[in-house]
């Protein structure tokens, strides 16, 4: 029961605390920078994919994992410029 009513107490002050966060917007400039920048890693992320799926007919398999593991890499870093795109542009 005093988990209950300490979980309940957290999640009653963190509504509260919640409202006061506040994200400034960024300027214009910056955020066609990241706009872009989020778009060259998704060009390379589908480039590398691309590139494994090649490589895997080709019956590189080490090669074909690299890139694929590189193609993921740069898909999971333009999800998080993304979000943050999202946070501050948005």
């Amino acid at each position: 029961m005093k988990n209950l009513l300490k979980i309940i107490a957290l999640i009653w002050i963190s509504m509260f605390l919640s409202f006061e966060v506040k994200a400034e917007r960024w300027a214009e400039e910056d955020c066609k920078s990241l706009s872009e920048h989020i778009g060259v890693l998704t060009y390379f992320s589908v480039e590398t994919l691309d590139m494994s799926d090649k490589a895997n007919k080709a019956e590189k398999e080490e090669e074909a994992k690299e890139l694929f593991e590189t193609s993921y890499a740069l898909s999971q870093m333009a999800a998080n410029h993304t979000v943050v795109y999202t946070q501050f542009c948005d």
